[in-house]
């Protein structure tokens, strides 16, 4: 028996973390939602407000909204995550449900497999948002931490300028109190792009397993010997049986799979955008640090953006892909089998089956992108095409 809370471990601990985690909504949690949304969007403001003290240069522009569209973004999913709680709740014990019907071996062994997938790409990413939050906490304290414990004088001002903000305050005096919400701003939003990401990840991982079983089971459909003369209406029976299985946890994958993009769909259509706009604005910053600036937290900050923007994305896209061949793939061996072998009602259910396989199936976004290697591909080109138009306008 396979549980699907046992590999949404990681997951689990980055939604508790942030409140959103569906099976645990008491009043303190939704307090927590409540609290974290006023932190994580207070420091977008405070961002914003640099606008009216500040001279609005284009460099300022671009840095400034570099930093606010990876924070919109990471925001989006926060409240994506709010307003889904129930269905990210349903969609998962949908998923513990088809799965306690598994009953053969190699069917639970297949969604294992997937699950694992889901978990160590788990593992993986979130090895690199410690490193990345770790990076981000200590570099304002570094030259405090050298001052004070090496004796080397740092010279210029404490106060980090990784973040352009505007708090109407003494920075130096209160400059504790501006790292803890810069921190615990960036350590929401991170945190809740990664985790969201995550569980969307899983999500489609184990529907690429119901697909994947689907296909197991046709292709094991004509391996039975319709052709014995012992029982041949109780073989037949079987086949059919094993005909309609396959069919009904392929709608059950088609289903979810619907189900998880429809609710979804409009924040990731407009996290499309913010993705887009931020990329592009990162990778200008990481030429104009590395080339210009010579600021090593800058760059920093900004290939960290920018690095998460294009993971983030292409896992996306991969997982898309995935679900599009997966679907295919069913089709693929009930073509490939011998259906030629078996009775004519037999050979019209196959038929029935290829059928479907004429209608291309894909996890589109606002009707227009297609979650795949190719639009991965052109995600990133759009992203390169625009950082070149502003890199070659500013110079």
């Amino acid at each position: 028996m396979i549980r699907i809370v046992d590999h949404l471990r990681i997951q689990r601990i980055l939604l508790l973390a942030l409140g959103l985690w569906p099976y645990n909504q008491s009043k303190f949690v939704q307090f927590q939602l409540l609290l974290f949304f006023i932190v994580s969007n207070s420091f977008i403001i405070f961002q914003l407000t640099s606008f009216l003290t500040s001279e609005c240069t284009v460099d300022f522009i671009v840095k400034l909204l570099s930093i606010v569209s990876f924070f919109l973004a990471c925001t989006a999913h926060y409240i994506a995550f709010w307003i889904n709680m129930y269905t990210v709740k349903h969609l998962m014990d949908r998923l513990q449900h088809a799965c306690n019907e598994l009953k053969d071996e190699n069917e639970i062994a297949i969604m294992k497999k997937y699950a694992n997938s889901a978990e160590r790409i788990a593992i993986v990413i979130t090895s690199l948002t410690v490193c990345a939050l770790l990076s981000v906490t200590l570099m304002p304290l570094l030259p405090r931490i050298l001052s004070t414990f090496l004796l080397v004088n740092i010279s210029g001002p404490l106060y980090t300028k990784q973040f352009v903000t505007e708090y109407f305050v003494d920075k130096e005096k209160n400059f504790y109190l501006i790292l803890l919400h810069t921190c615990a701003s960036f350590y929401i939003g991170v945190i809740a792009f990664s985790g969201g990401g995550l569980v969307g990840c899983a999500f489609l991982k184990h529907i690429c397993g119901l697909f994947s079983i689907a296909s197991y089971r046709i292709e094991q459909v004509m391996k039975l010997n319709i052709h014995e003369k012992t029982d041949v209406r109780r073989k037949e029976m079987e086949i059919e049986k094993k005909i309609i299985c396959a069919v009904d946890i392929h709608r059950t994958a088609i289903e979810l799979s619907e189900l998880f993009i429809s609710s979804f769909e409009g924040p990731y259509f407009c996290g499309l955008v913010v993705v887009i706009t931020s990329l592009c604005l990162n990778l200008y910053e990481v030429f104009q640090t590395a080339l210009i600036r010579d600021k090593i937290e800058e760059f920093i900050l900004h290939f960290g953006c920018a690095g998460s923007l294009l993971i983030y994305s292409f896992l996306g896209n991969s997982c898309g892909e995935e679900i599009t061949e997966h679907y295919n793939d069913m089709f693929s061996y009930a073509y490939n089998v011998r259906w030629y072998t078996a009775p004519i009602h037999i050979q019209k259910l196959i038929l029935f089956l290829l059928q479907r396989s004429c209608k291309p199936y894909g996890l589109k976004l606002g009707g227009i992108f297609i979650a795949s290697l190719k639009g991965f591909a052109s995600l990133s080109t759009t992203s390169v095409s625009y950082f070149t138009v502003i890199y070659s306008t500013q110079k």
